[in-house]
């Protein structure tokens, strides 16, 4: 595990904590929830696995083992309330935007399962741009359910939000920066991985009730699971007041990827796209939190 402590904070420290996310665009807050906090996570967690939404991938079936990811809004789900009321979820995310109001964005769920074969590692990409939305208020609680090593953690590029978008990824298995969107609209994605020693690479080791903090921009990817291990983690998206709508290309739809990903028809989506230009995207009828 790093022993970086510039990266990690705890809830004591309440100083620099919006400083830190904004600047570096991530940090870790060690001992974020305690025991009973973590077990209402897991209910939230599992309730979603065991009853996977219409937006559920199971990702490069062909390199072995299992690799699940669900996307939805659960805001208005019992568990999920339960979590938002009973843990520091949202105080937490008040203290990284510095001011205003949090809003909930919707929630992905990841399962990843070695079995008898490694599961392959996350690409390195950016979340921002499969959404038509941007500002400095944006943010990803990544929540693991148990101890996850370096080898196998997440994975940041520092200060990366403040850089270039890029076109986000196909999540192609032949190709992990293959664009989803139209090549002349934005840049391909580097390839980050065989050029590690040029970017400014965070691992993220992290201990059962730690919580991971970072911006969407920032460039980030998932260590492989080894065989015989699983990763199990949730993944909760927030917005602040300074989110408007903004224009993202339209998706090259030769992909069967494609229709997983910024659907048009999947409803958040749809209200999202419906706004005018530069409208606050919390107007898209989000939930409210704070």
């Amino acid at each position: 595990m790093s022993n970086s402590k510039e990266i990690r904070t705890n809830l004591s420290e309440k100083n620099s904590f919006s400083e830190r996310f904004h600047r570096d665009g991530f940090l870790i807050v060690e001992g974020a929830f305690n025991d009973e906090q973590m077990k209402l996570i897991e209910a939230a967690y599992q309730g979603n696995l065991d009853n996977p939404s219409a937006l559920t991938q199971h990702l490069y079936a062909e390199s072995g083992g299992t690799f699940i990811q669900s996307v939805e809004d659960s805001s208005s789900k019992p568990a999920f309330k339960t979590m938002f009321e009973q843990t520091p979820i949202v105080e937490i995310c008040k203290k990284a935007f510095g001011s205003g109001d949090v809003w909930y964005f919707h929630d992905q769920l990841f399962y990843k399962d070695g079995g008898e074969k490694p599961v392959r590692r996350t690409p390195w990409h950016q979340d921002t741009p499969y959404h038509a939305m941007d500002g400095s208020k944006f943010v990803v609680f990544w929540i693991p359910m148990h101890d996850i090593p370096e080898e196998s953690a997440l994975e940041i590029v520092r200060g990366s939000h403040k850089q270039t978008l890029y076109n986000p990824s196909f999540f192609d298995p032949s190709d992990d920066t293959l664009p989803l969107y139209d090549e002349k609209e934005m840049p391909r994605l580097p390839e980050i991985e065989a050029e590690r020693d040029k970017w400014d690479i965070m691992p993220c080791g992290m201990k059962r009730g730690d919580l991971l903090i970072f911006h969407p921009s920032c460039l980030h990817g998932g260590g492989p699971s080894p065989a015989g291990s699983t990763r199990r983690s949730l993944s909760l998206r927030m917005i602040g007041d300074d989110m408007v709508r903004v224009t993202r290309p339209g998706a090259n739809l030769d992909s069967p990827t494609a229709k997983n990903v910024g659907d048009d028809e999947e409803e958040l989506t749809a209200r999202i796209n419906s706004l005018p230009l530069g409208s606050p995207v919390y107007e898209a009828g989000l939930a409210k939190l704070s």
